[in-house]
């Protein structure tokens, strides 16, 4: 009997087991994109609690916020993300390309919060841009999105220039660092990434620098080498300028700060004490002349 109670408590951890694992792989993802044999890549970037997210092992050490309030600023985390991969070369976790009817599918995914990434495309006389996003995969769920892109007619050897901006959230110009280093990341059309230059940027040059006569035939991107101590990172694009901003971290500064600025809402505070004994001798008069 007890040997077959031990058979049985073995045969149910086995099936509750297997059935945890299946159900946090079941998921899928299918991408519409504009044609047909793009490359697209997931990274997965965070796990996902249903409140919350935590970065994965891979992409723990990078400095970003994922406590975003609206598309422009997940855009701006993604923008770092992929910055990161591909200065690193990070493996994705999954890569397919796009069938005839242009959708790229994956399957069998864990839950947890994914970076999609699309490589350029040329169809013709037309480069296909696809915009990196991320995506939320929740167990056991079939999810559809469509790919984010802009498109340019091809012009062979156009030179191109590509300006980068400075921007600090947060903060005192007192607690910012004096300079910071950025790189300008060179990707060609097989995937391969290097660092084509460095700059420093600081308040002599506003915070901003302009690489000239660039080659159409690579991507782009900026990236900055280290971010301070204290900062978040995030990265927007609009056409040809890059804004790098970063954001304080540092809340117990200002909460500080906001503790010594009470006084200064117009109250005064040294009164308090000889109200309060000024209360107490008049109640024990009070008291006094009832009886």
């Amino acid at each position: 009997m007890k040997k077959f109670l031990r058979t049985l408590l073995c045969f149910i951890f086995i099936a509750c087991l297997g059935t945890t694992v299946f159900a946090d792989s079941t998921s899928s993802l299918t991408i519409s994109c504009p044609v047909e044999g793009m490359s697209l890549s997931l990274y997965r970037v965070a796990n996902f609690d249903g409140d919350a997210f935590t970065l994965t092992p891979a992409f723990s050490h990078y400095p970003v916020s994922l406590d975003q309030k609206d598309q422009e600023g997940w855009q701006g985390v993604a923008n770092v993300l992929e910055n990161h991969i591909l200065a690193d070369g990070i493996q994705a976790d999954a890569s397919c390309s796009s069938n005839a009817d242009g959708k790229a599918i994956f399957t069998n995914l864990a839950s947890g919060l994914y970076l999609v990434s699309a490589q350029e495309m040329k169809v013709s006389q037309t480069t296909y841009i696809p915009q990196v996003s991320l995506v939320t995969i929740k167990d056991s769920e079939s999810l559809e999105t469509v790919l984010k892109y802009g498109s340019d007619e091809n012009i062979e050897d156009k030179p191109i220039s590509l300006h980068v901006l400075k921007t600090w959230k947060g903060d005192s110009k007192e607690k910012r660092p004096s300079s910071i280093d950025v790189q300008l990341l060179q990707t060609d059309n097989s995937g391969k990434t290097t660092v084509l230059d460095n700059q420093v940027l600081n308040e002599t040059n506003q915070w901003s620098y302009t690489w000239e006569n660039l080659s159409n035939v690579f991507t782009y991107h900026v990236l900055e080498a280290k971010v301070p101590s204290g900062y978040t990172e995030s990265s927007t694009q609009e056409k040809n300028t890059i804004v790098l901003t970063n954001t304080a971290t540092n809340t117990t500064e200002k909460k500080e700060t906001k503790d010594k600025e009470l006084p200064l809402t117009g109250q005064l505070w040294w009164p308090v004490p000889l109200f309060l004994l000024l209360g107490i001798v008049l109640f024990a008069l009070g008291k006094k002349h009832e009886k």
